[in-house]
């Protein structure tokens, strides 16, 4: 695997099998549409494609793996999942799993996207929230 710091987009998914690749596509277009306004850079020391938004900041990155592709939320412990996607034990970040043979779950990775949008504005903010202790509403 090409680990260069001018790593492309499409290095980084072309690394991976095509239904990984395949998979980590769809979940970049969900990503796009879902929020228009996102950016979207390679990040080749993670191996992943961040998402930043201009006022939310960073928002996470999709992950493609060996054998899966995990769409991680840089602020996921705030978000509300009442489809119970998320995964993680951390203080802060959370991912949805995704595997090229399972359905992929559209509208609620939509619903956490759009949910990123509606924490507050500022890091430090969302960062108070996560070191209080704050859990969003179930």
């Amino acid at each position: 695997m090409n680990d260069t710091p001018n790593q492309s987009i499409q290095d980084i998914i072309a690394a991976h099998s095509p239904p990984i690749s395949e998979l980590t596509e769809r979940l970049r277009v969900i990503v796009r549409e879902s929020v228009p306004a996102v950016k979207e850079k390679a990040y080749p020391g993670w191996h992943g494609i961040g998402y930043t938004h201009p006022r939310a900041g960073y928002i996470g990155a999709i992950f493609p793996r060996d054998d899966s592709v995990s769409l991680g939320f840089e602020w996921g412990v705030l978000l509300p999942d009442p489809d119970g996607l998320l995964t993680g034990s951390g203080s802060q970040l959370r991912y949805v799993e995704c595997a090229p043979d399972a359905p992929l779950p559209v509208e609620a990775i939509r619903a956490l996207l759009l949910a990123c949008l509606e924490l507050p504005n500022r890091r430090s903010e969302k960062l108070a929230l996560v070191q209080a202790g704050a859990r969003p509403a179930a």
